[in-house]
């Protein structure tokens, strides 16, 4: 009986944990006095290195590391929903790991894929 009261008791301590700002209304993470969210520098960069994130890739990303708090369709859950987040507050939030979000769940090419895929989708 001890056993089973130690194993819930865990278990409600980690899911507390998971869920410690659900509900409350969250920031996004990075400047956001900048009107487009830095559309027009983004999409300067991409002119000039050439390169472009795949939105599948991006939406795939998203399902393996984010869907589990924020939802499928971005409406949230135990994390804040992600509609109307831009590009790079998504990409702020990845980095940073604001709240009881972990920091770097993706990286690199990886990150900017998902926080593409957020901006198109929200």
């Amino acid at each position: 009986m001890k056993k089973a009261m130690l194993v819930l008791g865990t278990a409600i301590f980690i899911i507390g944990g998971c869920n410690g700002q659900a509900g409350e209304e969250q920031e996004p993470p990075g400047d956001n006095n900048g009107g487009n969210g830095g559309a027009e520098e983004e999409a300067e960069d991409e002119e000039e290195n050439g390169e472009t994130v795949d939105a599948g890739e991006g939406m795939d990303l998203y399902e393996e590391n984010c869907m589990s708090c924020h939802g499928g369709d971005l409406e949230g859950g135990s994390g804040p929903a992600l509609d109307g987040y831009s590009a790079d507050d998504v990409r702020a939030a990845i980095e940073e790991g604001p709240g009881s979000m972990p920091e770097d769940l993706v990286t690199g090419d990886d990150a900017d894929a998902v926080a593409q895929y957020v901006e198109e989708e929200g």
